[in-house]
């Protein structure tokens, strides 16, 4: 009972929310409404967030970046009883699986959206009609509700649209609608050939792990063993990237050979510097990559593991075996930071740029970054899901260094954990939440009940959520509700009953008027008003 009663505040909080940007979100911007959100709203006048392109004015609904808001209404009337919020998902979801059809694709992502002044699709001005999903994890099981066959089709078109050559697994992260005729998408011919081949596509694991978070996905509705098969293959060819000593895999698995750029980024700039390592791209990664492999991609395929059972094991078995090689050639306990690295296991923190180019300008120097609260909610799964007493150890490091304190060992009392410790970021839940999970202890329990207390002093601001009172708009797609309601559901004694999130983010990236290539996130979610 006393479980209830604290989470019917963070649920209130929510609903709150979810009526607001209801009321204010919903698409009354043409002639003709329709049953789509507007991307963000401003946090005063509730006007919706706009985008200028040549000369044209958009109001963006992009529902690649409202997933977290589609599991949220979802959430919400599992947890209340009351049918409007999931119907309304539904009813979003049912439009855009018909109307927002870009062949089989949809209209959606990093770089394309829909206007919903005009009702037409609007795409980045500097990089065309591309479909991009990077780190994104759609909320494929609503999709699957309202339509499966719709479901299916799109999955084995994001794989038809963006694979150039089957037989290696190249592909690209930018994809159009593939022209018909070919064999069907799940019954390509495969060869196991080396990796580090030179080709036209960026294999980027953001942009990799959607591909095999759909396909495995389109498994687990379906039964079909083809487009699993081909996930795993995928997810494989990262692996067979790694350095046979270190166990250390790269960031993708090709060879780019980009317009205007002679050969590899990592060749271009560091192949006389670094010779002796003969580096490349795929044997270089520096934070934000490593970030990004033992960080959203391995969380992605550690609950997909824990999604399917058997048959995901191989997805959880390898994120995990990136958890304990990154652990220990690019994690440093004495400063709780990733480092730059080289598969061979050479540190380069501190290396002078002797040349410019993509990794920084002549005379500056590779840093190494803090462990954020993402990666110890990864190694605490990682430590969930397997008993492995390294992977806590390392979690245990990166608790300190945020300044949680001593979370204790693995089968001690956390009597070190600093309660006391401030945050408010959501993403602080799900790593206080998995801490809970992992032990079982309460105080860990107690932990996340703070961080969200913290969360609705500092981030809930007008019946919105976002960083601070300050800031001009706020983005509907916003991760604190859906962290709130996976705590309340905690409280209630049965989390499941809340969507699945894995660590997916939402980004829309294109030119604007006057400015350049910009990023919504910070564009236009980072902008403050002056006080």
């Amino acid at each position: 009972m006393g479980g209830g009663k604290m989470s019917q505040r963070f649920i209130q909080a929510v609903r709150r929310y979810a009526d607001l940007m209801l009321d204010k979100a919903s698409d009354r911007f043409g002639t003709v409404s329709t049953p789509l959100f507007a991307d963000g709203v401003d946090s005063l006048t509730f006007e919706p967030v706009r985008w200028q392109s040549q000369g044209e004015t958009w109001v963006l609904s992009n529902l690649a970046n409202q997933q977290n808001w589609l599991r949220t209404l979802d959430g919400l009337s599992e947890l209340t009883g009351l049918s409007r919020y999931r119907e309304r998902a539904e009813h979003t979801v049912s439009y855009a699986l018909e109307e927002l059809r870009y062949g089989q694709l949809l209209y959606w992502g990093g770089h394309m959206a829909f206007d919903l002044q005009t009702r037409q699709p609007v795409y980045a001005s500097d990089k065309g009609p591309q479909h991009e999903l990077k780190c994104h994890y759609p909320y494929y099981e609503l999709m699957n509700r309202v339509n499966p066959e719709r479901t299916k089709a799109y999955i084995g078109a994001l794989w038809e649209s963006h694979v150039t050559d089957w037989s290696r697994l190249e592909f690209s992260r930018h994809g159009q609608p593939a022209a018909g005729g070919g064999s069907p998408v799940w019954d390509r011919g495969y060869e196991e050939s080396p990796v580090f081949f030179t080709g036209k596509g960026l294999t980027f694991i953001n942009a990799g792990s959607d591909l095999y978070y759909a396909a495995a996905m389109l498994y687990r509705f379906s039964g079909d063993e083809r487009p699993l098969r081909w996930a795993k293959r995928l997810a494989e060819r990262y692996t067979d990237t790694r350095n046979p000593e270190t166990g250390l895999g790269g960031y993708q698995f090709s060879i780019s050979v980009l317009p205007g750029v002679r050969g590899d980024r990592a060749v271009e700039q560091f192949g006389e510097q670094l010779k002796e390592h003969a580096p490349i791209e795929a044997t270089l990664s520096m934070p934000r990559q490593v970030h990004t492999v033992i960080g959203e991609a391995a969380l992605c395929r550690m609950l997909l593991g824990e999604a399917l059972g058997e048959a995901g094991a191989l997805f959880r078995d390898r994120a995990v075996e990136d958890l304990l090689s990154y652990g220990q050639y690019s994690y440093d306990f004495t400063d709780h930071s990733i480092h730059p690295v080289l598969t061979n296991g050479t540190r380069l923190t501190g290396l002078v740029l002797e040349k410019s180019g993509y990794y920084g300008k002549r005379g500056e120097r590779l840093n190494s970054a803090k462990a954020d609260l993402l990666l110890l909610w990864s190694y605490t799964l990682g430590y969930r899901l397997t008993g492995d007493e390294t992977l806590w150890s390392i979690a245990r490091s990166m608790a300190q260094g945020i300044g949680l304190g001593d979370i204790g060992t693995e089968s001690g009392e956390p009597s070190g954990l600093n309660l006391a410790f401030r945050c408010s970021k959501p993403v602080g839940i799900f790593a206080a939440l998995e801490l809970y999970r992992a032990t079982g202890r309460s105080r860990f329990l107690q932990l996340a009940q703070r961080i969200g207390d913290q969360l609705l002093l500092h981030r809930h601001h007008r019946g919105l959520f976002m960083p601070s009172p300050h800031h001009r708009y706020a983005k509907l797609d916003a991760l604190e509700p859906l962290a709130l309601l996976h705590l309340a559901a905690e409280l209630e004694g049965d989390r499941t009953r809340v969507p699945m999130y894995c660590g997916g983010k939402s980004f829309f990236a294109a030119a604007h008027d006057g400015y350049g290539h910009e990023t919504d996130n910070t564009f236009i979610y980072g902008e403050v008003r002056e006080k």
